[in-house]
């Protein structure tokens, strides 16, 4: 278009065209909907071990551990800082039979849902009560290895993503992964606090019933 002075304003024709049909972005997500439900899905499972992890520092210290010992519980979350070193396995190594990313996201949740159950049993006395100390070390070693096993499966996701979604939708990766990991972190974390707190359950959960 043209303006009175003489100078050429030039539109974006996608945004036209996404105007005037309502939303072109909306619009490209056509045939990806199961697609993206599946990304979002898979970084929320991500995002819970991370979000029971960040609720253990303020048991830590409820429970009376040291600052040297909480400083050790930290460095669980080191593999999502150091997945560079073994991405390229991850992307090589596979079954063809059972699908380049099914391959390591079967087995890593799988995994995952061994590390907690064992945990299941021993993780209110690794915690410590007043007459015990909080045993920090078996507690970091099980959380090393969710952090682990999640940091593991963020590379088979992410790559995933890049050949599931249509080159026009590969940005809505990003946004799955924080949405989803948030999620999860959140539910995780809020949930658990919650459920461990004796007032709130006397005061929600057992006194209405």
């Amino acid at each position: 278009t043209s303006s009175a002075s003489g100078r050429h304003d030039f539109e974006d024709p996608a945004k036209k065209e996404g105007r005037g049909s309502g939303g072109g972005h909306w619009r490209d997500l056509r045939g990806d909907y199961s697609n993206i439900a599946i990304l979002l899905l898979l970084y929320t499972l991500q995002g819970v071990p991370m979000g029971l992890g960040a609720s253990i520092p303020l048991l830590l210290q409820e429970r009376g551990a040291s600052f040297a010992a909480q400083s050790v519980f930290s460095l669980v979350s080191w593999p999502f800082s150091l997945k560079l070193l073994w991405a390229p396995i991850v992307d090589a190594c596979f079954s063809e039979r059972f699908g380049r990313r099914k391959s390591w996201l079967i087995p890593i949740q799988l995994l995952c849902a061994a590390v907690m159950l064992c945990f299941a049993d021993t993780f209110e006395g690794y915690l410590g009560d007043g007459s015990s100390p909080p045993q920090v070390l078996p507690l970091s070693i099980g959380f090393f290895c969710l952090y682990l096993l999640m940091a593991t499966q963020d590379i088979a996701v992410d790559g995933w993503a890049l050949t599931m979604l249509a080159k026009r939708n590969v940005a809505w990766a990003s946004t799955c992964n924080t949405t989803g990991q948030t999620a999860g972190y959140a539910s995780a974390f809020i949930g658990f606090m919650a459920l461990n707190s004796s007032d709130f359950c006397n005061a929600w959960l057992r006194e209405p019933f």
